[in-house]
């Protein structure tokens, strides 16, 4: 179970950082809400391809749909308190850590790879402010 709220919150972590608000905003809207992929991908003008992939992913590392849910309850708030750390410069993202532009698709492994403390440091801070330890 622990290891599912590691992951889950790095997952989500992570894409607040690289600020894929839509992301966010899609797995809320399907778990908590109760909103169809089709709906979410209409309205954020993605696929929903795209919005059934993060919602997967999800499901997958917490193990069934109702931890999932459960989790995200608790998790997002703390979560979208976060500032995002890779800002929009036109085709480029800048990494305000180390004031780096990088593409839009190597925007996660930079974080992944340059900044591993500070990823680490977040997502234990989101656990605790969240305290998911169980449930």
């Amino acid at each position: 179970m622990e290891e599912s709220i590691i992951a889950i919150a790095r997952y989500m972590v992570m894409k607040r950082l690289i600020n894929d608000v839509i992301a966010l905003l899609a797995i809320k809207e399907y778990l908590l809400d109760g909103s169809s992929p089709s709906a979410i991908a209409f309205k954020y003008k993605t696929s929903k391809f795209k919005v059934r992939g993060h919602i997967q992913r999800v499901i997958d590392k917490a193990g069934n749909y109702r931890v999932a849910t459960k989790l995200l309850e608790r998790l997002y708030p703390h979560v979208m308190s976060i500032e995002p750390v890779m800002l929009r410069s036109g085709n480029r993202i800048l990494c305000t850590l180390c004031n780096t532009y990088v593409r839009p698709s190597d925007a996660e492994s930079h974080l992944r790879k340059k900044h591993k403390e500070f990823i680490n440091n977040v997502i234990r801070n989101v656990i605790i402010g969240a305290s998911v330890k169980e449930f």
